[in-house]
């Protein structure tokens, strides 16, 4: 309500009555004959009274008015607290979103981001300055997977943290270190007056790291590699240069060493593969991977055991690829099993043709690679057993060749799923022996059938003594654990011939045969005779190629 509409009320209030008292006053004058003044008391009266009501009125609504200000004050004050409160807890959370968002949660250090607008800044302001330069060290910790795998992630996580304070420790400001994910740190060295102080700084990070940590109750090594990329007017964005970084960092992986410092020729052989790994993808959708078969021998009877299938790539604009080219991307993208799957099938399903038009009394075997990344594979036990019902062959004609370096990169994990493929009645072989690092006391635990041995060996056969004799050593060894021997990349008569006269069982190589499309393999099954030229006559003689008098005759 109003003031306006507050005195019309209160006015008629009180008026009502007073009125009716003058009223009656009135006519008691009226009626004594003096009306003028009955009148003039009654307008004098009504009138002195409506200005006693009136300000009695105002000075209530006056009240009332100062009353509601100092309340809406009041409230206004409270407002305006509320709102500074609000303000500064908002600007507290945009503080600590900002914070979140440029830190590593788990370590609390600064994260990519961080990293991409410092860098970014740097470019920007310190490339003009004359004779400085300033860097980023990528740091990644080698086969960090296998700590969470085999510990769990909580104590990768505490090894993560305790490699952040290590890192920490070891710089100085202005230098940051940072973590980019992952078990991949960074550090930028702002204030560097050349290249080779990045380097320097890059062992002295190399040997920070070499002293074990502590996990609990266990003692962790770990290994790290480092690409480095120093700021150029090549970096436009603290992006690029954090991929430079990281493309050192994978050559550095790439030929086994712990530093390398990145150039341009790097980034295009990274393009390079990431055009590969995109064709790769491709190629499965397409089935552009095709197999070719090289035949195993019986050095010894020179007749026909079986083959090793071979993954070729058609690519539409490159041609044929070999496996050496596209394998390390396939395994680096995960491409490799489901590769290795359609491969594993297929030569399974070509080995079944063959074994129907061969003597089912001299069953062949066919040997299939399985890549280190496939071998640790959940599903690799399903896969076989599915290929295995799905072709139809009996499963002891299929080999499986794996790296010395895959069964040994985890040997405990490695002995278990070994038996489990033995189960299932599949033949084993390790390739590339003498190549990684076997220990023996592992090799008499793995339920393998044979040893491979690596083409590198063989080839050197010709080039001295002490080389056959490396041959001659995997062959006794073999002889002493019960397995066969394998010889590989086989390709004069001399290898051969020496390969015959240490008992070596198997061979194979382009002294045979080439790698073949299945049409063609075919054909061997059928002209065993045609090897039987290679076997030496009675007066046949070896002369060792470091010689003195030294003679080797086969009687």
């Amino acid at each position: 309500m109003n003031n306006r509409k507050k005195i019309s009320y209160l006015v008629s209030l009180w008026l009502m009555p007073l009125f009716a008292g003058l009223i009656a006053l009135a006519e008691s004058v009226v009626s004594s004959g003096e009306m003028r003044i009955g009148l003039a008391v009654l307008v004098t009266g009504s009138v002195f009274l409506a200005c006693y009501l009136c300000k009695r009125a105002a000075t209530s609504i006056e009240r009332d008015r100062l009353r509601y200000a100092e309340r809406e004050a009041g409230e206004l004050k409270a407002y305006a607290n509320e709102l500074e409160k609000s303000t500064q807890a908002l600007t507290q959370s945009r503080e600590l979103f900002r914070y979140a968002a440029y830190h590593d949660a788990l370590t609390d250090l600064p994260n990519r981001n961080y990293f991409i607008d410092i860098i970014g800044e740097l470019l920007k302001n310190r490339l003009s300055a004359a004779g400085r330069t300033f860097a980023v060290l990528h740091v990644d910790l080698c086969r960090f997977k296998n700590i969470n795998d085999s510990l769990g992630h909580g104590m990768g996580d505490l090894l993560l943290s305790q490699v952040g304070a290590r890192l920490l420790k070891a710089t100085q400001a202005p230098s940051i270190v940072g973590r980019l994910g992952g078990d991949q740190f960074a550090i930028l060295l702002p204030e560097l007056d050349n290249a080779g102080q990045a380097a320097e700084f890059a062992k002295k990070i190399v040997g920070i790291l070499g002293p074990p940590f502590t996990l609990g109750e266990r003692v962790i090594f770990v290994k790290a590699v480092i690409g480095i990329a120093v700021g150029s007017s090549s970096h436009k964005r603290g992006e690029d240069m954090l991929r430079d970084a990281d493309v050192a960092m994978h050559r550095a992986k790439e030929k086994k060493r712990q530093i390398v410092v990145f150039d341009q020729r790097m980034l295009a052989g990274a393009m390079s593969r990431m055009e590969m790994e995109t064709d790769l993808r491709m190629a499965l959708e397409r089935n552009e991977f095709e197999l070719e078969f090289q035949p195993i021998l019986d050095l010894k009877r020179l007749q026909l055991e079986g083959f090793e299938s071979l993954v070729r790539w058609n690519h539409p604009k490159l041609g044929r690829i070999g496996p050496d080219r596209f394998i390390p991307a396939s395994e680096a993208t995960g491409l490799i099993v489901p590769m290795t799957t359609t491969i594993l099938e297929s030569a399974c399903r070509q080995l079944a043709r063959w074994q129907d038009m061969s003597d089912p009394q001299k069953p062949l075997f066919v040997s299939v690679n399985i890549s280190g990344v496939h071998f640790g594979h959940p599903a690799l036990l399903d896969q076989l057993k599915e290929t295995i019902r799905s072709t139809g062959i009996d499963p002891r004609s299929l080999k499986l060749e794996i790296t010395e370096t895959a069964v040994m990169e985890n040997a405990e994990n490695a002995v278990t799923t070994l038996r489990q493929i033995k189960d299932l009645g599949v033949q084993l072989s390790i390739d590339d022996f003498g190549t990684g690092y076997s220990s023996l006391g592992y090799l008499q635990r793995f339920p393998i059938d044979s040893l491979k041995i690596d083409r590198v060996f063989v080839r050197s056969m010709e080039e001295g003594r002490q080389n056959g004799e490396i041959v001659r050593a995997v062959i006794a060894l073999a002889d002493a654990l019960n397995l066969d021997v394998i010889a590989e990349g086989i390709e004069s008569i001399h290898q051969f011939h020496q390969l015959r006269i240490l008992s070596c069982r198997y061979g194979q190589g382009y002294l045979f045969s080439e790698p073949m499309a299945p049409a063609h393999a075919e054909s061997l099954l059928t002209d065993q005779s045609r090897w039987q030229n290679l076997v030496p006559g009675d007066n046949f003689v070896i002369v060792n190629p470091d010689y003195e008098q030294t003679v080797i005759r086969i009687q």
